[in-house]
């Protein structure tokens, strides 16, 4: 277990019993109002760290915004509103700020929320934090319904924002690396599949990968009770992502399993639901593709011809050194 996932533990013991539906430990909390269930998470963003110095600001408040809205998806919640704080170095301008209030305001949009506030402070570094509300569209996905014999999914193509990471580290622009770039600085939250398997009840559980596929898959493994088995052929590695990995001398494979920041939802789906699943394929707005099954057992593995692989430490973990 990383430091984050043992750091959670110790917090969740600290927390009196009924203060939450769905307390730390999950991608967002589930609070009870008058008007129905909550979905609320919040996520910080440090310059160093989660981004680039030197990245255009308009870029960072929609990455801001993306990846709360992605723990949204997670738990098939459609979001309302949302809080803005950042803190800059004050030699950036007003206009600093201003753009990344301007992208945030931007991306959320496109989800149905709208900023209703935040704060702003003096910081020798960029902090941007969102605070996200909104409403399950069904019956609330969490990482702890999985059982033996459902299958495992993931949408779009993990690996692409680790990839796009490393190129906007060296630099250059080929064209064949613009969708690894894109995965990277402005990154799509799985928002109307997350909708869709809940509103349908299509999933027993899901996660965002944030991490990386492997530590992940573990966490929602350890939450169901369950082994996650990946099947190595099963991983859809794009093209763009094989031709990178060649030319910068990496296994595609340790980006897919490994490189976070692509959120991308993994989930997993009863037998007797697969076929409803495909029959809503088209309302998912990105591909899935089929690429485990969970057992009995505990943690996450890959399977290569019966070789069996653990991948549960795959991927970041926030208390560690900067990737």
């Amino acid at each position: 277990m990383k430091a984050e996932d043992r750091f959670v533990e110790r917090l969740r013991a600290l927390l009196p019993d009924g203060g939450a539906v769905l307390g730390p430990g999950d991608d967002a909390a589930l609070v009870r109002s008058v008007e129905g269930l909550l979905a609320a998470t919040t996520d910080l963003l440090v310059e160093g760290v989660d981004f680039l110095s030197g990245e255009d600001p308009e870029r960072l408040g929609r990455r801001a915004a993306a990846v709360n809205l992605s723990d949204l998806a997670a738990m098939g919640a459609l979001p309302e509103f949302f809080l803005l704080s950042i803190g800059f170095p004050p030699e950036k301008g007003e206009d600093f700020p201003l753009a990344i209030a301007r992208g945030a305001i931007a991306r959320a949009g496109e989800f149905g929320a709208h900023l209703v506030g935040g704060d702003l402070s003096a910081a020798p570094q960029t902090v941007i934090s969102v605070a996200l509300w909104g409403r399950p569209a069904g019956a609330p996905l969490a990482r702890s319904g999985a059982s033996p014999g459902d299958r495992v999914y993931v949408s779009g193509h993990p690996g692409h924002a680790s990839a796009g990471l490393r190129l906007a580290r060296a630099g250059g622009a080929r064209d064949e690396d613009r969708i690894l770039r894109d995965a990277f600085h402005d990154p799509v939250p799985r928002v109307p599949l997350g909708a869709e398997l809940a509103r349908h009840g299509l999933a027993s559980a899901a996660i965002d990968v944030s991490d990386g596929l492997g530590i992940d898959a573990a966490r929602l493994a350890r939450a169901s009770g369950v082994r996650l088995v990946l099947d190595q052929d099963a991983l859809p590695v794009s093209r763009a992502l094989r031709s990178f990995a060649s030319r910068a001398g990496l296994d595609p494979l340790d980006l897919v399993l490994g490189g976070g920041d692509d959120y991308e939802l993994l989930f997993t789906v009863p037998p007797a639901a697969q076929e409803r699943l495909e029959r809503h394929a088209g309302a998912f707005g990105v591909p899935v593709t089929r690429i485990g099954r969970a057992e009995e057992g505990a943690g996450a593995v890959l399977s290569n011809d019966g070789a069996l692989r653990d991948i549960a430490d795959f991927g970041h973990d926030h208390l560690e050194p900067p990737r």
